[in-house]
């Protein structure tokens, strides 16, 4: 089954995953940067205080979504949908005319629970264990929609900040929410779905050999213990890079327009490379690729150690975007390929978990790291990376 074929026979549900990763975007770092003048210029803070409470939130959130992926295993789907859309919509409100940072600091936790956590989870949980033969595409197809959102939303939100103040824009992404992604997830995902639960998709999966692992049984599953590393590079290395480039920058006498072309550069050949998995995930399984999915992002890095001159931004980029692009698909699809249907919400939420721990210290680590030199310290960094393709190869033979 092609794309296209899989968005003919199945439209609700691609529809569904795509909707949550697109309105993710009001919990996710690329929106919430935009506010970032406006909340500091009202107080008369710093940047670095609201950097210090959003890292603080960030982290709460990624404890808290192991609690909540229990709930998408237990709960319909569009009841989950709906209270997340619904605590969300209170948190943009309270952004909206908070003045304490109290409050502040709540609003920012339920829409990074919401937008960045459970969205995207439900989403991913969603897809992955309903779909079985079509996997890969069907979770390329929902994770456009973030992809779609990084394209949209900043200039738009840039320029509705700009004529109407940033406090309106959170009242205008409250009514998106409300008025947009609730009536269509109901429209979407009828009553007694098949779909709707994970009881019903697991009781469909029954007559395969497919068995359900516990997340407690995966944790102490020694293939889990050995990729993980694998899948956390991309996310880590990421940030770090991205956290601190304008000191790369300048110890590379790059300009900051170089930089940016870099991250679009990224954007673009990542929003490829996830169809370009999908497909390949759907013929091969997920688990053939860990082996392999590193090696371009570990070419990149080399080529940005090598050849400290202009060319090595662009190709930095894009070969860690195949990587990256490689990873997003590939993560999701490799819990409901191992580890069945039953359980995926609770398995997914622990790997998220994991993910923001590994993503919150990398700009600390990365600046760290970074006065001993860059050469030194990528050159680290691409050590790493090779372990982690040895820890994948073991992997692939047991």
């Amino acid at each position: 089954m092609n794309y296209w074929q899989l968005l003919r026979t199945y439209p609700r549900y691609i529809a569904y995953g795509f909707l949550h990763y697109f309105f993710s975007f009001v919990g996710q770092t690329f929106f919430i940067s935009l506010f970032v003048a406006g909340i500091s210029d009202d107080r008369g803070w710093s940047t670095e205080v609201f950097s210090g409470i959003y890292s603080g939130v960030t982290l709460c959130a990624a404890f808290l979504l192991p609690l909540i992926g229990q709930q998408i295993d237990r709960f319909r789907l569009r009841y989950v949908s709906t209270i997340t859309a619904l605590v969300m919509i209170s948190g943009c409100v309270v952004l909206a005319f908070t003045h304490h940072w109290i409050w502040l600091a709540v609003g920012v936790l339920a829409v990074r629970l919401g937008g960045q956590g459970v969205m995207t989870l439900t989403a991913s949980t969603a897809i992955g264990r309903f779909f079985t033969k079509v996997r890969g595409k069907s979770l390329s197809m929902s994770i456009l929609g973030i992809s779609t959102a990084e394209i949209i939303m900043p200039p738009l939100a840039t320029a509705f900040i700009l004529a109407n103040g940033y406090r309106n824009m959170w009242l205008l992404a409250a009514a998106m929410l409300a008025f947009i992604f609730i009536p269509l997830i109901w429209l979407l995902i009828k009553r007694k779905d098949l779909f709707q639960k994970a009881d019903t998709v697991a009781a469909a999966a029954e007559h395969s050999d497919q068995v359900s692992w516990t997340r407690g049984e995966v944790l102490r599953d020694r293939r889990f213990q050995l990729v993980i590393p694998t899948l956390l590079f991309i996310p880590f290395v990421f940030t770090g890079f991205v956290f601190n480039q304008s000191d790369i920058a300048l110890m590379r006498a790059y300009s900051p327009e170089l930089m940016a072309l870099g991250l679009s550069i990224y954007g673009g050949t990542r929003g490829i490379m996830l169809f370009t998995v999908g497909s390949i995930i759907d013929r091969l399984g997920a688990g053939k690729l860990l082996i392999y999915i590193l090696i371009p992002a570990i070419l990149g890095l080399s080529v940005f150690v090598l050849f400290p001159t202009t060319w090595a931004v662009p190709v930095m980029f894009c070969l860690a975007a195949i990587s990256g692009g490689a990873v997003t698909v590939t993560a999701p699809a490799l819990w409901a390929e191992r580890y069945g249907p039953r359980f995926l919400g609770s398995i997914k939420s622990t790997v998220s978990l994991l993910v923001v721990l590994s993503s919150a210290a990398a700009p600390i680590v990365f600046t760290w790291g970074l006065a001993w030199g860059i050469t030194p310290w990528l050159s680290v960094i691409i050590a790493y990376g090779i372990l982690c393709i040895i820890l994948a190869w073991v992997e692939s033979r047991r």
